[in-house]
């Protein structure tokens, strides 16, 4: 499955890739995300560092199974999920890293969805509960 993410701001981009790695390498919930899972999503964060230093516009995309690209996504949301109970109602996603993290998760999600079957179901249950007060786009 393809996961298309952009175009979007490369300055956006980096700054989520910022973020996601503060995250991951904190003593908060990133710390519990499972092994497998945290070097995929530092993989990840590398290509979004590289992608963020070529400037203006830039579009992100990634191929993997959708066995793993479901994985991931469900670990993803309990991060998402658990950094956002404990910031209450405070801001999460820094403002510069927040068009990238949405077109992120609506782009992951929208592969989900056009896998079809299961992969479709959960996709759609996540969209509606992805925490945040924001449409998925």
């Amino acid at each position: 499955m393809e996961v298309v993410v952009g175009p979007v701001s490369a300055l956006s981009m980096g700054a989520f890739a910022t973020f996601a790695r503060a995250t991951l390498e904190g003593a908060g919930p990133g710390a519990d995300v499972p092994s497998d899972a945290a070097r995929a999503f530092f993989g990840y964060i590398d290509e979004w560092e590289a992608g963020a230093s070529v400037g203006g516009d830039v579009t992100w995309r990634t191929e993997a199974e959708p066995e793993v690209v479901e994985y991931l996504v469900y670990a993803f949301w309990r991060l998402a999920k658990e950094v956002n109970d404990d910031a209450g109602l405070a801001p999460v996603v820094p403002d510069e890293a927040a068009s990238f993290y949405w077109l992120l998760v609506g782009g992951l999600l929208t592969a989900m969805e056009e896998a079809g079957g299961s992969h479709a179901e959960f996709a759609s249950n996540l969209r509606e509960f992805w925490p945040g007060d924001h449409e998925i786009p």
